[in-house]
């Protein structure tokens, strides 16, 4: 399946219009591997758009389970794209996300759960983040 029309099919599966910004901006996000800032994605755009539209498009996506928060650090907030099964109501997705000490990148590793831990009942949890910090790939060969 081309790029164009599996982004139109999951804009369209979250009830999303298919705006230019929107379209673009999961290219982009299908381009990386690791989780971008607002910052990165703007400057990786190719269409101008401004900064408002740009944060609530990137709201957007989070609400609509499309996009999640993997990390946040000097830069700011670093989204990345969700699994197909996160809904969007919640995000199921939680699984470790590795931020390399050297490019600041942020990777999120699908495959890697979240091990259980037993909270004490006097504790409503919230929300459950496992990160864990070295060098990646890219930076050790180079």
């Amino acid at each position: 399946m081309n790029i164009q029309k599996h982004i139109e099919e999951l804009l369209e599966s979250h009830g999303l219009k298919k705006t230019s910004a929107r379209i673009e901006m999961l290219k982009i996000f299908m381009d990386y591997d690791y989780a971008l800032s607002a910052k990165e994605v703007i400057s990786h755009m190719k269409i101008t758009h401004d900064r408002v539209t740009i944060y609530r498009t990137l709201s957007s996506f989070e609400e609509h389970g499309i996009l999640h928060k993997a990390s946040e650090d000097s830069h700011g907030i670093r989204y990345a794209l969700c699994s197909h099964e996160c809904p969007e109501e919640t995000h199921t997705d939680e699984h470790v996300h590795i931020i390399c000490d050297k490019c600041s990148q942020t990777y999120c590793l699908d495959d890697v759960k979240i091990p259980k831990i037993q909270v004490l009942e006097k504790f409503l949890v919230q929300k459950i983040s496992y990160t864990i910090n070295g060098i990646c790939h890219a930076c050790l060969s180079s």
